[in-house]
């Protein structure tokens, strides 16, 4: 048994949808047309419109996805590598000459693809917030999944105390801004989910439906899987 506990490189708490996407990915007529609903036949829209939203945020939240762009934040305690206060009557050193491991420099973005990390905010003991100028401080890595907010070389994590949500990041994450940008198959996986949904409605949970539709095993192909 070890004794060491296992460093916790990253302490990303979920995103929290700040600004949500303007469009669904799957349109109601695309709906409608999929489960041959006639031409007309209006009794069920509200339902169905509801139906895409719930299918669209099963999906993101199974497989950490971002459909369409929207704004996210993250929040988190610490930085990474840095879990207990080092005291001597004040802070001794920066925090990056406590963990040097390479993994230790990065904060992973959950929700990918990501477009851009817009901005950092950090908090002292009393509340009051720091902007912290990204360029200065950080390089962005948004073709890796998940994307990645790396500490530049040089640089020290910028100080954040308060004990708890002490770094606020907000960032935008999504294929586009357009259900086109979507890839295909991602967007068959909202359609079959919903469907399913509204076929089974009473007769089924969300996981189920999931599983059941084939959206998972779509989803599956896309979603990135860590150690």
């Amino acid at each position: 048994m070890a004794i060491r506990q296992s460093p916790k490189y990253a302490n990303v708490r979920g995103s929290i949808v700040v600004t949500p996407p303007t469009t669904e990915c799957v349109s109601l007529r695309e709906l409608k047309q999929h489960l041959r609903i006639p031409v007309g036949m209006e009794d069920d829209d509200l339902y169905l419109g509801q139906l895409i939203i719930d299918a669209t945020t099963w999906i993101e939240e199974q497989a950490n996805f971002a459909l369409i762009s929207q704004g996210l934040k993250i929040t988190l305690d610490c930085w990474p590598g840095y879990h207990e206060a080092w005291w001597d009557g004040v802070r001794q050193m920066p925090v990056t000459e406590l963990q040097t491991a390479a993994r230790a420099r990065v904060v992973e973005i959950p929700r990918y693809p990501l477009i851009s990390v817009d901005t950092v905010t950090v908090y002292d003991e009393d509340s009051n917030a720091t902007a912290v100028v990204i360029a200065d401080v950080f390089d962005v890595d948004a073709v890796s999944r998940p994307g990645r907010l790396s500490l530049k070389r040089g640089a020290t994590w910028p100080i954040a105390t308060r004990s708890v949500n002490a770094i606020e990041i907000d960032y935008t994450a999504g294929y586009g801004t357009s259900a086109n940008d979507v890839p295909a198959p991602l967007r068959r996986a909202v359609l079959e989910n919903a469907a399913y949904l509204y076929t089974h409605r009473g007769d089924c949970t969300p996981g189920e439906a999931y599983a059941k539709s084939g959206a998972m095993n779509i989803i599956n192909t896309y979603r990135v899987r860590q150690l």
